[in-house]
């Protein structure tokens, strides 16, 4: 069983609920979108090597951390990746999938019920809601938010009013909330007026505000960090 890897490497996390930690980072190749803002594009453009199941593993085994973060691309749009979420939390790993929002997530979720293994313990989604600015939000697979968990990471990049406005009014929407982020396309959108945007809108008391850590410690376009 063998996976498309554009890279695997050690980092802390840049955002979400594991902001700020060390974790291993794997990047599969391809997507099914094409964002305007995307800062990955190299991973949809072929460039990978070839890895089976068990060389992931002993990678992963070859490292310090426990945590692990399943990226691209969209990793979930690669062949029998349930299989390597499953062998990865069945090795003691906690493991975030960062996903589009576009991809049904019932099939990674049945393939762990079917495996007997409770996701509750170690797996959690950090999944995009693509806001109007990202050009792609039509093709965001709307059932998947009722499916988030109280742990689960919903997050929105905010590039313009009309962000913040289609924002406010779809988390009016949702009956119950995973853990919400906001943050901003790198440069494209003012972070002072998303904090005040933030402090004075009651839907998003809750929420907090994401600053794309690996950027600020890191050249912007570095690639591995």
């Amino acid at each position: 069983m063998d996976y498309k890897v554009v890279e695997i490497f050690d980092s802390i996390e840049g955002e979400g609920k594991r902001a700020g930690q060390p974790a291993t980072f794997i990047r599969l190749a391809g997507c099914n979108l094409n964002c305007t803002y995307c800062d990955t594009a190299y991973a949809q453009e072929g460039e990978h090597q070839t890895m089976s199941l068990e060389s992931i593993i002993d990678r992963l085994k070859k490292r310090t951390f426990y945590r692990v973060t399943l990226t691209g691309g969209e990793p979930l749009k690669a062949p029998n990746v349930e299989v390597l979420i499953h062998k990865m939390l069945s090795e003691g790993y906690e493991v975030n999938i960062e996903t589009n929002g576009s991809v049904d997530i019932r099939f990674v979720l049945k393939h762990l019920e079917f495996m007997k293994y409770e996701p509750e313990a170690k797996l959690f989604f950090t999944m995009d809601y693509k806001l109007p600015s990202s050009g792609v939000t039509h093709q965001m697979h709307f059932p998947n938010y009722a499916k988030l968990r109280p742990w689960d990471v919903l997050k929105f990049v905010v590039g313009s009013q009309q962000d913040v406005d289609h924002m406010v009014t779809y988390l009016n929407m949702l009956d119950s909330k995973p853990q919400i982020f906001i943050g901003t396309v790198y440069g494209g959108y003012d972070l002072q007026k998303l904090t005040e945007t933030i402090l004075e809108t009651p839907e998003l008391q809750d929420a907090r505000l994401q600053l794309q850590l690996h950027k600020i410690i890191w050249d912007a376009n570095e690639r591995g960090v």
